[in-house]
């Protein structure tokens, strides 16, 4: 499943996901709660967006709050990251992979947004560690309890963005299981910031802290 997700994201058509993030109000809850994460951290200091995709979210962020000049911006598809490029001009893009990152310390900060929902999650947070992150921010997607597929059931989503549906099957990551998951790499949880979006579902901007 893990390489079938994979695959997918390679075959995503930019305005496919754009147009599906913004209907449904992801991009702009996604947004909120980078910006403010971002309020803590110190103008000068380095910022990592791994799976940062197009950059959407930064269309919802006043210039001044996102801080693009600081920020280091990874993601398995290259395309993406040429559209990331277009979107905020001057911009530092590395092709990486989160469960098996190239890149290695100097990040004091990382934000992983609906990024572990869609790789081997329990791999890909040792990655922090490996970056030397005091502070990270992950957001995660948290259903109903009557709802258990990420995609939700019956809901219309453009083009590429069906193979989610079709053959690709995002899976939520549970706010316990992370918690306890980062607990063990020395990660304490410091607040959870919720965001509603459509079909009674929230993103959850999970602020973790080094105790180490």
């Amino acid at each position: 499943m893990r390489e079938l997700l994979r695959e997918a994201w390679l075959t995503i058509e930019p305005a496919d996901y754009e147009q599906h993030m913004a209907g449904i109000g992801q991009a702009q809850a996604n947004a909120g709660l980078m910006a403010a994460w971002l309020e803590e951290i110190a103008a000068e200091e380095t910022v990592l967006v791994a799976g940062a995709g197009t950059g959407q979210m930064f269309d919802y962020l006043h210039p001044e709050a996102a801080r693009t000049g600081r920020m280091v911006f990874t993601d398995l598809n290259p395309v993406f990251l040429e559209r990331l490029q277009n979107r905020l001009g001057e911009a530092a893009t590395v092709v990486d992979d989160i469960e098996a990152t190239q890149l290695a310390g100097g990040y004091p900060h990382a934000a992983v947004t609906l990024v572990l929902e869609h790789v081997d999650w329990r791999r890909a947070i040792h990655s922090f560690r490996r970056w030397e992150s005091r502070r990270v921010l992950t957001v995660i997607q948290e259903n109903p309890a009557d709802l258990a597929s990420a995609v939700t059931p019956g809901r219309t989503v453009p083009g590429t963005m069906n193979v989610f549906r079709e053959r690709a099957h995002p899976e939520l990551v549970p706010l316990a299981e992370l918690t306890a998951a980062m607990g063990e790499l020395g990660y304490e949880l410091e607040q959870v910031q919720p965001a509603p979006v459509s079909d009674g579902k929230r993103m959850l901007g999970c602020w973790f802290v080094s105790s180490s």
